[in-house]
């Protein structure tokens, strides 16, 4: 056949860059999964003595209960009487999560990447679910714990069938509530005795206002910056779908002190220590987007792989990485109290 027809390839295939690829594989940062980790230690700095095996689905972590009392007006007397104080604890609940690939000894012969490229491949698709899964989790947490409970009513008005705050989205002069939403809700929390330091986990909608607002500084006609002091705002788009579920389509936020919640991490010690057997790999990993350790298990098979791109004599890895984890809130013995506070714009009457 003329010309060297037969050379010629019958499929033209080529590696993309990195670059190239990296809208295929992009995921978002978990930023609200980052935050509740930084505080883990400030919560609970013990939180590993907690759980020491799979098994193991309870713990308890002790806190002092608090005693309210009236001042009363006897004066100095020889036979006071006092109450005794108390504590209670909180009992972390686990859930493991975890994700898996596979992959065989012979799967690259054929191929234009190598094995090495094809398993890094497999960790950075590990990398990105992991990311928007503990994302997910993380915002499922603050919305699902919200507060039941929150005495302020001034300045807006709590629906206590959504436990959200609601407050009026008016913008006649720089003095309404919806220029004031941050300092309104730092009000709330004083009013139910918070200070300090808070983060503020913002739908899409919430955090693109309280951009705007935060940047009408004193070279503008008004300067609305006084009320950002003290916060970090943090943008979840995974809140986006629990506001609008709620009716809220204005902005949704909640609001939580610093410190009083985070997220426990937990791996067995065979995972730790790096444990070998004839049989399996026990280890660990780094992930990247987290900085969490993930314990890691792996074990190989005899198996024909002729059908998935590998050969008739193959060996098939099965590859799993994960983590058990818990997340909390700083506990409370009222009924239906959390330090997470809900507010939500709602439009003038």
């Amino acid at each position: 056949m003329a010309n060297f027809a037969t050379a010629d390839l019958i499929k033209y295939q080529a590696k993309i860059t990195q670059q190239f690829n990296a809208g295929e594989l992009r995921f978002r940062e978990p930023a609200v999964f980052n935050s509740l980790r930084r505080q883990t230690e400030i919560m609970i700095p013990s939180h590993n003595e907690i759980k020491n095996a799979a098994k193991r689905t309870t713990g308890e972590v002790n806190y002092v209960a608090r005693t309210a009392r009236a001042l009363g007006t006897s004066g100095e007397v020889h036979n006071h009487a006092g109450s005794v104080g108390d504590s209670a604890v909180l009992v972390p609940s686990w859930t493991p999560y975890d994700d898996k690939f596979k992959y065989s000894l012979k799967q690259a012969n054929g191929s234009i990447y190598g094995l090495d490229e094809m398993i890094m491949a497999e960790m950075i698709n590990m990398n990105g679910n992991f990311a928007e899964g503990l994302e997910d989790a993380a915002a499922t947490f603050l919305h699902t714990n919200r507060t039941g409970v929150n005495a302020y009513a001034s300045q807006g008005s709590f629906n206590g069938t959504n436990d959200v705050f609601e407050v009026t989205e008016d913008v006649t002069n720089f003095l309404s509530t919806g220029y004031r939403a941050v300092q309104i809700s730092k009000s709330a929390l004083d009013f139910n005795k918070y200070s300090g330091a808070f983060t503020y986990y913002c739908d899409t909608v919430a955090f693109d206002k309280f951009q705007a607002l935060a940047n009408q500084g004193s070279g503008n006609q008004n300067n609305l910056t006084f009320q950002f002091g003290g916060i970090d705002f943090i943008k979840s788009p995974e809140l986006d779908s629990f506001a609008i579920a709620l009716g809220y389509t204005s902005g949704y936020w909640i609001a939580q002190p610093m410190g009083m919640a985070a997220v426990l991490d937990w791996i067995p010690v065979q995972n730790r220590q790096g444990v070998s057997t004839k049989v399996n790999e026990y280890g660990t990993l780094i992930h990247p987007a987290t900085g969490l350790t993930l314990g890691t298990h792996s074990y190989p098979e005899r198996a024909d792989e002729s059908g998935a791109a590998g050969e008739n004599q193959d060996v098939s890895i099965e590859t799993q990485a994960f983590s058990y984890l818990s997340f909390n809130h700083a506990p409370l013995t009222t009924a239906d109290a959390t330090p997470l506070f809900a507010f939500a714009f709602v439009a003038p009457v």
